[in-house]
């Protein structure tokens, strides 16, 4: 049997619950969530997303830049889970101490052997900047459409950065060079869109009991088996 009350709702906003952020204030929160296949960034206020905007640049795109990288530059091909690798072990976007070089294995694309590259933070570093460019590109442009009158809100609040991409080496330094404002870290970026749901389904209770979902809720209510997606 089948959910009788389905409540959907973005997964950037359960993000922000899962991060700490009251989003039943009328106040301006710029959430960033860097995902495995999207971003999404979204202002949040008064329980609504005011602006949101999303781009296939996350994770997935990382390993993807990190591969056409050591194909470009060393002729060798190299897996997905070499490239992830490459990626937890030296992905950054600023410098950082202990910065050194791995060796890495593929396949040379003109001989058809194997073949040892030495890769440094540097240089994925590089392709990092070069891909984070079109986040922060679609963070200019969701900014440049925020109401005037959340502006202090968003200069007050700063960005709350979600999801796998909050823990690249770097990341709140790299904002905040760019928008000269504050910059944080949810506390749990991996499963913070789980938490915030988690949270969220109380407020979805307290309705039900409230009659904010009319007669669906009142019946669902009496038989309490609400489902949030």
């Amino acid at each position: 049997m089948g959910g009788e009350l389905v409540i959907v709702e973005e997964e950037v906003k359960m993000s922000a619950i899962g991060a700490g952020i009251d989003i039943e204030l009328p106040k301006g929160n710029v959430v960033i969530d860097i995902g495995g296949g999207t971003t999404d960034i979204a202002i949040i206020s008064a329980n609504d997303i005011v602006i949101s905007r999303s781009v296939k640049v996350a994770g997935n795109v990382f390993d993807e830049e990190i591969r056409k990288y050591v194909r470009s530059e060393y002729n060798v091909a190299v897996g997905e889970r070499t490239a992830e690798n490459v990626k937890k072990e030296l992905g950054s976007l600023s410098k950082y101490k202990g910065e050194r070089s791995v060796s890495i294995y593929g396949q040379d694309i003109v001989s058809g052997l194997p073949k040892e590259v030495i890769i440094s933070s540097e240089e994925v570093r590089n392709v990092f900047v070069n891909a984070f460019s079109r986040i922060t590109d679609l963070l200019i442009e969701v900014m440049e459409n925020t109401p005037p009158e959340l502006a202090g809100d968003i200069i007050g609040n700063g960005l709350t950065i979600c999801g796998g991409g909050a823990l690249v080496r770097g990341i709140k330094d790299y904002f905040t060079g760019i928008f000269n404002i504050p910059c944080r870290i949810s506390p749990n970026p991996l499963t913070g869109v789980v938490e915030g749901a988690q949270i969220y389904q109380k407020v979805v209770n307290t309705r039900l009991s409230n009659d904010y979902y009319g007669k669906n809720g009142n019946a669902l209510r009496r038989k309490n088996n609400p489902t949030l997606v």
